[in-house]
């Protein structure tokens, strides 16, 4: 399976990541709904993610907190916050820290988090599941002072229910690997027996997701 970090529109370089492999999986901020404002193009869509490359393989995405979550929600690829595949969980989402510059219905949504009850009954099925792998938008909210201290948002964090919910999945069990992007820069770390992967823009990492394979890849 390939891991594919934010792509932020970019869709030509994305359609190139997904070419060659028969399946991936998008962290996030793919772009999908973002809208300009401002200028001779405001209120026009940017150019669509390929939609036809997409289907022709398994060419899926979580999505992030740059992408219009009612779009999202009518994308045949878009995966759905809480999916459970095997062992994997799946959940989009994050806080935009830069949300005071932006607008609301162009490229900012009141709903970019799940919200607390939505959040809490994942941490239920977490529980219940207690997945070997995680991937997700964002990261739990231990992690977070880590990756703000080495990141170019260290005088930005701030703590948010979607991290503090993934910090609560946390404690009730560790996941052997967990993946996810948002900070735009790449990290690979083992933390307390959990390997944490952040995908830097259009980075990505392939990853068998089988039990034998997994095991020797971390």
């Amino acid at each position: 399976m390939r891991f594919i970090g934010d792509v932020h529109g970019k869709f030509r370089r994305y359609r190139e990541l997904i070419r060659d492999v028969p399946a991936s999986i998008q962290l996030g901020d793919l772009g999908v709904g973002f809208r300009r404002c401002g200028g001779p193009n405001d209120g026009e869509f940017s150019a669509n993610p390929p939609y036809e490359a997409m289907i022709a393989g398994n060419h899926r995405f979580i999505r992030g907190n740059h992408d219009n979550p009612a779009v999202c929600a009518r994308h045949s690829q878009c995966i759905k916050d809480g999916t459970v595949e095997g062992d994997m969980m799946l959940i989009g989402g994050a806080h935009s820290i830069d949300r005071q510059w932006r607008t609301e219905g162009y490229d900012w949504w009141p709903d970019e988090q799940l919200s607390l009850p939505e959040l809490n009954t994942l941490v239920d099925v977490y529980a219940t599941v207690r997945p070997r792998i995680m991937v997700t938008h964002d990261c739990p909210e231990s992690l977070a002072p880590v990756m703000a201290a080495i990141g170019k948002f260290r005088y930005d964090y701030v703590s948010t229910r979607t991290r503090q919910a993934f910090e609560g999945m946390l404690y009730i069990h560790r996941p052997q690997l967990w993946l996810f992007g948002h900070w735009h820069f790449s990290l690979d770390k083992v933390i307390d027996g959990t390997r944490f992967i952040c995908l830097a823009e259009l980075e990505c990492k392939d990853i068998e997701v089988n039990d034998e394979q997994l095991r020797r890849t971390i």
